[in-house]
């Protein structure tokens, strides 16, 4: 199966979403967010796009800015768009610059669920991670010594919180952009760990082939541990998920 067949085949194997929801497209402009938009467009489903400029880049946070306008103008989309002070919040909460900028976008994204839910159907919250964000995020819970709960990586679906593209490695990502023509924009931040930590990890190997299907396989185990967060009541957005 190609990109598309596989993102629609994990959609409707994880009961992800379903025709009738709103999606909200969370969208920064790099390579994982504009596949994001280009697969649901192909896939036939309508959707929001929501653009956090956390304004740590200077004109490159202006520049990510002014491209995400274009791409909601390409898909036809409603932008909502929202400048964050997160030196200064991070300074006045004493957190860590990734903490408070995880806390800001998750708490704005709450805040837009809980509007369109007041006047249209069910919202899920789209992000773009991808399989190696999964190996990368289980390897670090490993180093911090979470347990076992650490050790499950991230989930499809938490909450209000969807995932989609789990199944995705970065290089297939990359592929289907490149076979589709799409242009995005490169953060520099990427290439340093000064905001993120897991940027750190340079020796985690590439998977693919039977690796890359047992890591998935795996995933999918814990099915389990989303149908209990359901019964729970999860409703609303943490803003400390990954």
């Amino acid at each position: 199966m190609n990109l598309l067949q596989q993102f629609k085949e994990n959609i409707r194997h994880n009961n992800l979403f379903h025709a009738g929801d709103h999606l909200l497209l969370a969208v920064s402009g790099g390579i994982d967010s504009v596949v994001l938009c280009e697969l649901c467009s192909q896939a036939g489903y309508s959707f929001t796009i929501a653009h956090c400029n956390f304004q740590l880049r200077g004109e490159e946070s202006e520049r990510d800015q002014e491209f995400v306008k274009k791409l909601a103008e390409k898909y036809n989309a409603e932008l909502f768009l929202q400048k964050f002070e997160t030196a200064s919040y991070a300074k006045e909460k004493k957190l860590s610059i990734q903490v408070a900028a995880r806390e800001l976008r998750y708490g704005w994204f709450a805040e837009l669920l809980d509007a369109k839910e007041k006047k249209e159907a069910p919202v899920k919250v789209l992000t773009a991670h991808h399989l190696n964000d999964n190996i990368e995020t289980l390897m670090m819970n490993f180093f911090k010594g979470t347990g076992v709960a650490g050790l499950r990586g991230m989930l499809p679906e938490q909450g209000r919180i969807v995932r989609p593209l789990l199944f995705a490695t970065k290089e297939e990502l990359l592929l289907f952009a490149k076979d589709n023509n799409l242009d995005w924009v490169q953060d520099s931040s990427n290439e340093s760990d000064k905001y993120s930590p897991k940027r750190s990890i340079t020796w985690l190997p590439t998977f693919n082939g039977s690796g890359r299907s047992k890591f998935y396989t795996s995933n999918r185990s814990t099915g389990i541990k989303r149908t209990l967060s359901r019964k729970k009541g999860m409703n609303s957005i943490s803003p400390f998920l990954n």
